[in-house]
């Protein structure tokens, strides 16, 4: 009985063994994506941002997390009396506050136009006015933007710059104003060997 109990273990254990080479021959099926697309460190199985910024620091699931900065510009064009031309000296920073609209095309301005306290307060109404709405044309029509972004007001002489009556105060005053600011998102970047010399460079 004994000798028996010895050859049927045998038998099982050398059915083991060979069950195990074969498992161990066979090929093993990659059942997960092992690559990594972006090279951020993170395999494709486990990522679930596939657009991540190159260099950006990243969570175990691939996504990274954003600095938030606010950026404004501003715009002040001043005329000569009782006048609504734009002077071409001013065409730069106009082409200025169009190329910031473009960056940031969720961003809309007012374009706000001011006279000096010269005058009846009805004409200086219209002036002011026609100031805001000739930055405005020329946002639109040279410079491409949207006019439903491009708004234009004018408040006469209800906001002086600067109170007074001589000649350097009125043409102070006769200004145009505008100010628009956005949101400009900054993808965290990893640290690198190169990290502390770009600190000390800013």
């Amino acid at each position: 009985m004994r000798y028996l109990y010895i050859i049927l273990l045998s038998v099982f254990i050398a059915g083991c063994s060979s069950n195990a080479i074969e498992m161990a021959n066979g090929p093993t099926e990659q059942k997960y994506d092992l690559n990594d697309q972006e090279g951020d460190g993170v395999i494709n199985a486990r990522d679930a941002c596939f657009e991540s910024a190159t260099g950006a620091l990243v969570d175990n699931q691939g996504c990274g997390s954003e600095t938030v900065y606010m950026v404004r510009h501003e715009l002040l064009v001043n005329f000569t009396t009782n006048s609504y031309v734009v002077g071409t000296n001013y065409l730069p920073e106009i082409e200025g506050l169009a190329d910031f609209m473009k960056e940031y095309p969720d961003a809309d301005v007012t374009i706000e136009g001011h006279t000096s306290i010269r005058g009846e307060k009805a004409l200086n109404d219209t002036l002011s006015q026609n100031r805001a709405e000739a930055i405005k044309a020329l946002l639109v029509g040279k410079f491409g933007i949207d006019e439903m972004r491009v708004t234009a007001i004018g408040y006469g002489f209800s906001r002086l710059f600067l109170e007074g009556y001589d000649e350097y105060i009125h043409a102070r005053n006769r200004r145009i104003v505008a100010e628009i600011s956005s949101e400009k998102h900054i993808p965290d970047q990893k640290w690198t060997i190169y990290s502390v010399d770009k600190q000390l460079e800013e």
